[in-house]
């Protein structure tokens, strides 16, 4: 029997007691400060207890669940989220895959009322200036997308992420030919297309928001208090070096938004 069907026969040492000792399926074991064998009970196999272990495990179709069933939250209850959540769902999204395993994330969560209505303020501001230039007139979602560019203003909590700069060492080889070397360049324009800093921070914020979905939280990812990033920065304090990339607005949800996804053979292609 291999170590994981030990984990599951420990997990279930408070479920069975007999005479001073445990008793768990298969095995009978004496309480000591190293654990014993005692003696193994007839009737029940060792694939018993392995099967359950993968029982315990999220299968495919609960992850399936997980994943389908996270909608972006955009209303949501006058009612606290706890630290301890919040810190947990952090904790798990720094554990998502990111260039280098640099790690240059940083996610400042606001709660306080004031510093969420600034920000929000801020954005509203910019927006509106956009929204009265002469080339914004012909638009015609650009008054809807005006009047709700800030309604994170509602949310319980705002989490700001930051991501600093990640240089590879081919990212640095080509910064210091690039003066003089076309190819160079034209290699340095394809890698910052999609920079690694912003892929790693992407995949920390996905992770964020399936982790606040399990927890029966409602979020949204927001990429448009970006036009405000210079005001939204002051305002936080932001460390020199990182740079703010979204905010994420969080809290109890108050909808149940339901939307659907392209089918996947329209977005999927196999090179054979």
């Amino acid at each position: 029997m291999g170590f994981g069907a030990w984990r599951l026969v420990l997990q279930r040492l408070s479920h069975f007691s007999l005479g001073g000792r445990l008793t768990v399926g298969l095995w009978t074991l004496a309480p000591s400060t190293e654990v014993r064998i005692l003696a193994p009970q007839p009737g029940i196999s060792t694939k018993w207890i392995e099967d359950k272990e993968r029982e315990e495990k999220m299968n495919i179709q609960d992850l399936e669940k997980l994943i389908k069933g996270r909608r972006s939250v955009r209303q949501w209850k006058k009612q606290e989220v706890s630290d301890d959540l919040l810190k947990k769902a952090i904790e798990l999204a720094t554990w998502a895959p990111n260039g280098g395993n640099f790690q240059g994330w940083r996610f400042v969560v606001v709660k306080n009322r004031e510093v969420i209505e600034k920000m929000a303020n801020a954005v509203q501001s910019v927006a509106d200036k956009i929204a009265s230039w002469p080339e914004s007139a012909a638009l015609e979602e650009m008054e809807r997308y005006r009047k709700n560019t800030s309604f994170f203003r509602n949310a319980p909590v705002v989490i700001a992420t930051f991501v600093g700069q990640y240089q590879s060492v081919m990212d640095k080889a080509l910064l210091a030919r690039g003066a003089s070397d076309q190819d160079a360049n034209r290699i340095l324009t394809f890698r910052r297309t999609a920079p690694t800093s912003i892929q790693s921070i992407s995949a920390a914020v996905t992770t964020l928001l399936l982790v606040f979905h399990q927890m029966g939280l409602g979020a949204v990812w927001l990429g448009a208090p970006l036009m405000a990033k210079r005001e939204i920065e002051t305002i936080l304090k932001a460390p020199a070096g990182l740079d703010v990339t979204g905010l994420v607005a969080v809290g109890h949800p108050d909808e149940s938004p339901q939307k659907g996804r392209k089918p996947v053979d329209q977005v999927l292609e196999f090179i054979r």
